[in-house]
């Protein structure tokens, strides 16, 4: 079995662009459209999600907003980190750089996952948004190039709703159909 490979780099937002925030959360989303979407998926002892979009970056995209609207809840992720009455103690969104590669997309989005969230727990945040730059697929492996954004779990507005503490393979599955790449995942709680 080929091991995956990660590279992280944080960084704190500085006039960069910031991620995409994390859509259906209050007072964030873009529109869901029919081309571009997610749900939650109920599951016995898990929790599963499905995402679709009609690109690979998008549908990436949009697995980590499930991911994390499974994990926590914003009351409003533009106001998070200016919520606090002293600057000093505020919770600045941390910008981390994600990169990822496996043999192939089942394994990307469950190493993209599984990243996503070993960071929060790291980091003791919650996913607030993510941008992807790149995801490359071909026979020789896939890789993907991101950048998420996490608010730290204590900030005001944040509230924790599972702790999710991994991907998992079972029902993992990436796939093209006509114009439209979807994604199946199940995670465990």
């Amino acid at each position: 079995m080929k091991t995956n490979r990660h590279s992280v780099q944080v960084e704190r937002s500085a006039g960069q662009a910031a991620p995409a925030p994390v859509a259906g959360r209050r007072g964030t989303s873009r529109p869901a459209t029919p081309e571009r979407g997610r749900e939650i998926l109920p599951h016995t002892a898990d929790t599963g999600l499905r995402a679709w979009a009609p690109d690979l970056p998008g549908l990436f995209e949009e697995a980590a907003a499930a991911l994390g609207e499974i994990a926590a809840e914003f009351s409003d992720v533009a106001d998070v980190a200016a919520t606090t009455a002293e600057p000093a103690e505020r919770a600045e969104p941390a910008d981390v750089r994600v990169a990822v590669e496996a043999p192939d997309l089942a394994g990307l989005a469950f190493a993209w996952l599984n990243e996503l969230i070993g960071l929060a727990d790291v980091h003791h945040a919650a996913l607030a948004g993510t941008t992807v730059g790149r995801v490359d697929h071909a026979s020789k492996g896939c890789a993907l190039d991101a950048v998420a954004r996490y608010v730290d779990r204590a900030a005001p507005g944040v509230r924790l709703r599972h702790d999710v503490k991994s991907a998992t393979f079972h029902g993992l599955a990436v796939r093209r159909t006509g114009r439209t790449w979807s994604m199946v995942a199940y995670l465990d709680i």
